[in-house]
C-alpha cells in the first residue's frame, strides 16, 4: 500500500519548513503523493502558503490546498481524515512533528497489515512512552512484535485506510444504541477544538484500538500553537531511523493490548498467568478508574484493599510483570471490589508509592531541589 502523505498546517511557518524538510529527507518507494492543507485565517497564512508553494517534493506529486476559511484545529483534521476517501489511505501529519527517515516503510507495512481487521481504527506513528493522566512513564508489556494496541486516539502522526476513517465518520453521524463506554473522567475538560476525546471514545465505544509502534517514527516539538501557549519539549520522543521491516503482530494473538486507561485487557493478562481465570476482574494498576469505572466484582490495582484475595511486589517493569510473575510483597492488591480502600489517606499512600516506583525509589534532595528553583528564578529574572 503507499498511502498518500497529509500535512495540515497554519500559521507556523518555521513549523511547516522543518517538517517539510524532514519528510524530503525520509525514504519511499517510487511515486509517492504529498498533499499540503493550510488553514486560513492566521497572520502568517501568506508566509506559510508561499513556503508550502515553493517546496520542491521530489519523489511525485505534490498537491497544495488554500482553505479560503478558518477550519480551525478539528476541522483541518477531519479535512485531512477525510482525503482517506479519495486516496484509498493517508498518512496525517500536523505541522509542530517531524518524522523519521522509515517512517513511510512502518506506516505502509501497518496499514498493509491490519487493513483487513474491524478492529484496527487507525496507526500511531508515535510510540506512546508516558500515562496520560499520571504523566509516569508507560511500558508495554513486551513479546516478539513490534507493535502494542490501545484505545487511546493518539494524535503524534496517524495513518488511515478509507474503511477505517468511514467507521469513525459513520459512528460520528449515526444513532447509534451501543452502551456509553467507561472512559476517564478528564475526558470531559478537553475543548471542543478537540477531536481526540471525540475518537477515543468511539474506540471505547466500539471495542477497536489504534496500532502503536515501540519505537516512536514521530516526534512533535510543541510549537506555540492552538492548544500550547508557551513551547514545550515534553512530547520528543526518541525516532527510529535505520528499521525497514517491522515484526507485526494480529491484535488476536497479542498480550500488549491495553483499554482507554492504558491498562492492560484482562484477558491479555490471563494469558500470561492463570492466578485470576474465573474471576470477573477489572485492572487499575495505575489507579486512575473511578468506582463508577470499575464495574467488575474484582480489581487488581495498586490501590490498597482490605481483605485482599492475593497481593505482589511493586518491583518489575511494567506493573503487570509482577501479578503475572506472582512477586512476592505487597503494593498490588487483587481482591472485591467493593472492598477497596477509598480514603483520603490510602489514596495518598497509593500515590506515594505509584511515585516511588517510577522514580526507582530516588529523588533530588532538599539541597539540590533548592538549588533547581533558585535557577528557574534566575532564568526566568533574565528573560
Amino acid at each position: 500500500m503507499n498511502p498518500t502523505i497529509v500535512v495540515t498546517a497554519y500559521n507556523r511557518p518555521y513549523a511547516l519548513q522543518r517538517l517539510l524538510s524532514s519528510l524530503r529527507e525520509a525514504s519511499y518507494p517510487p511515486q509517492v503523493r504529498l498533499v499540503i492543507a493550510i488553514d486560513a485565517g492566521g497572520e502568517n497564512t501568506a508566509v506559510v502558503r508561499q513556503l508550502a508553494a515553493a517546496f520542491e517534493w521530489p519523489h511525485g506529486e505534490k498537491r497544495l490546498i488554500l482553505h479560503q476559511e478558518n477550519q480551525g484545529l478539528i476541522g483541518s483534521v477531519f479535512f485531512g481524515g477525510g482525503l482517506s476517501q479519495e486516496y484509498g489511505a493517508i498518512i496525517l501529519l500536523e505541522d509542530d512533528l517531524v518524522v523519521s527517515p522509515v517512517f513511510y516503510h512502518y506506516a505502509s507495512q501497518a496499514l498493509d497489515f491490519y487493513t483487513d481487521d474491524p478492529r484496527i481504527a487507525g496507526i500511531s506513528l508515535n510510540a506512546l512512552w508516558f500515562n496520560g493522566y499520571t504523566h509516569f512513564p508507560f511500558i508495554p508489556y513486551l513479546d516478539e512484535s513490534d507493535v502494542f494496541f490501545m484505545q487511546v486516539a493518539w494524535f503524534q502522526g496517524q495513518a488511515y485506510t478509507a474503511r477505517q476513517w468511514a467507521d469513525f465518520i459513520a459512528w460520528r453521524e449515526g444513532d447509534n444504541d451501543l452502551p456509553l463506554a467507561p472512559l476517564h473522567e478528564s475526558f470531559t475538560q478537553f475543548p471542543d477544538t478537540d477531536w481526540f476525546p471525540l475518537k477515543t471514545r468511539y474506540l471505547a465505544q466500539t471495542k477497536r484500538f489504534y496500532v502503536f509502534p515501540r519505537q516512536s517514527l514521530t516526534t512533535n516539538f510543541g510549537d506555540i500553537g492552538t492548544h500550547f501557549h508557551q513551547a514545550t519539549h515534553f512530547f520528543q520522543a526518541p525516532l527510529q531511523t535505520k528499521q525497514r521491516q517491522y515484526r507485526l503482530k494480529p491484535l488476536a494473538d497479542s498480550v500488549a493490548v491495553y483499554d482507554s486507561f492504558q491498562e492492560m485487557l484482562p484477558d491479555r493478562l490471563n494469558r500470561l498467568t492463570d492466578r485470576f481465570s474465573g474471576y470477573d476482574y477489572a485492572v487499575d494498576l495505575n489507579g486512575t478508574k473511578s468506582r463508577q469505572n470499575l464495574p467488575t466484582e474484582y480489581v487488581l490495582t495498586s490501590q490498597r484493599c482490605r481483605q485482599p484475595l492475593f497481593t505482589f511486589g511493586q518491583v518489575m517493569r511494567p506493573l503487570a510483570a509482577n501479578a503475572a510473575a506472582g512477586v512476592p510483597g505487597t503494593g498490588l492488591y487483587f481482591g472485591q471490589t467493593a472492598d477497596l480502600n477509598t480514603s483520603r489517606l490510602a489514596v495518598l499512600d497509593q500515590q506515594r508509592r505509584l511515585f516511588d516506583y517510577y522514580q526507582r525509589g530516588d529523588s533530588p534532595g532538599l539541597k539540590k531541589r533548592l538549588l533547581f528553583w533558585l535557577l528557574r528564578r534566575f532564568e526566568n529574572d533574565k528573560i
